[in-house]
């Protein structure tokens, strides 16, 4: 699966599931998911079992990086590095 369509896939997934009536468009691959997107823990815990269900993936405390839910472009590095 190609870098751009886990992007697409993870953006309409933030829009579908965390940030209800956000126009996809609006999410750069590079926007801070938390300081840019406001999402908080909740939602990024949504976004973890979001994740693990779009993609057939399953997420273990190792991937619970800050680091790696900071962006679009780090969170499509996790998902194809499980897939």
């Amino acid at each position: 699966m190609s870098d751009n369509k886990i992007q697409d896939q993870i953006k309409a997934l933030i829009v579908e599931k965390v940030l209800v009536g956000v126009d996809p468009a609006e999410i750069s691959n590079d926007s801070e998911l938390v300081a840019e997107l406001g999402l908080d823990s909740i939602q990024i815990i949504g976004l973890i079992g979001g994740l693990e269900e779009e993609f057939d993936i399953v997420l273990e405390d190792d991937d619970l990086d800050f680091e790696l839910f900071s962006t679009i472009n780090n969170l499509a590095k996790l998902v194809k590095g499980k897939l």
